[in-house]
């Protein structure tokens, strides 16, 4: 392919970015929710999602909070557990997704409420909830601490916050060049405008909202294939263009290298010969 082609392909991947901060007034808000279906689906997030489930422990009649819910699809098969007199309250940023999760709730058996709001004010009473969780959300805000914290204070004495989320300084690409990893790597630890990295410090954050520590464990999601020819990313993942730009917003990458960095990557995956692996994270805690 071309230097010219290969760019014109490229100015098409906007909807394979990085992000979620805007969905609805993304005009490819379709391909972010597909994303978000896709990332559901791997292995790392099934593994966390069973161990959650184990530890979280819910019973019926309880009531679960889901702040960052997204298309509701995690809260809703944790809602099983909750039995008819259970409830299931979950709380994002984007009615988009909203409306999806609502879809999806119509066969629940507890009730279930949806609502936009701000996972760093909610506005629900203290001790209002038997258990909280926030899934790949953390990651979005500038101050996952407010986050946090406003996740144990509606959380009664005695119940369950579990928190799972990525950690991107893990996020590694094999092509067969240890410096080329190395840039990837060392590009990926800076964090900017958002806590990329917060997946390794989720303890941290339960322990500082004053949680007791029941339990972590961590989960690392590889990709092996990937055919550039066909989708602009692996599934669930964002397109190594928009990796490009990352790195030479932190100054890790020249620009002038942009193309040469996105085409080593592509040429490397149609050789069966690019690998990635991406670790995230999981605690679970009680309040006191």
């Amino acid at each position: 392919m071309s230097n010219a082609a290969y760019r014109g392909r490229m100015a098409g991947e906007d909807a394979h970015r990085l992000g979620y901060r805007g969905v609805d007034d993304d005009p490819n808000a379709d391909v972010l929710i597909a994303a978000m279906n896709a990332t559901a689906r791997w292995d790392a997030t099934i593994r966390l999602r069973s161990w959650e489930r184990a530890q979280l422990r819910l019973a019926p009649g309880e009531r679960l909070l889901d702040v960052g819910c997204g298309l509701g699809e995690a809260a809703l098969a944790l809602a099983a557990d909750l039995g008819e007199g259970g409830e299931l309250v979950g709380v994002d940023a984007s009615d988009r997704m909203l409306r999806v999760a609502r879809s999806n709730a119509a066969g629940a058996r507890c009730r279930v409420r949806f609502t936009v709001g701000d996972a760093r004010a909610l506005d629900d009473p203290d001790g209002s909830f038997d258990a909280a969780r926030a899934e790949r959300t953390l990651q979005w805000l500038p101050d996952p601490e407010e986050a946090v914290a406003e996740l144990v204070r509606v959380v009664r004495r005695g119940g369950r916050v579990s928190l799972i989320d990525t950690d991107w300084s893990t996020f590694t690409i094999d092509v067969g060049n240890d410096a080329f990893a190395a840039l990837v790597h060392d590009g990926l630890r800076t964090e900017r405008h958002r806590a990329s990295n917060v997946g390794r410090r989720l303890h941290e954050l339960l322990g500082a909202a004053g949680c007791v520590q029941v339990a972590t464990t961590e989960a690392t999601q590889t990709w092996t294939t990937w055919d550039p020819d066909e989708s602009p990313a692996p599934p669930g993942c964002f397109s190594m263009d928009s990796l490009a730009d990352d790195l030479v917003a932190v100054g890790r990458l020249a620009a002038a290298d942009r193309w040469w960095f996105v085409s080593t990557i592509h040429d490397a995956a149609r050789r069966r010969q690019c690998s990635m692996r991406l670790t995230m994270f999981g605690v679970v805690g009680t309040r006191p």
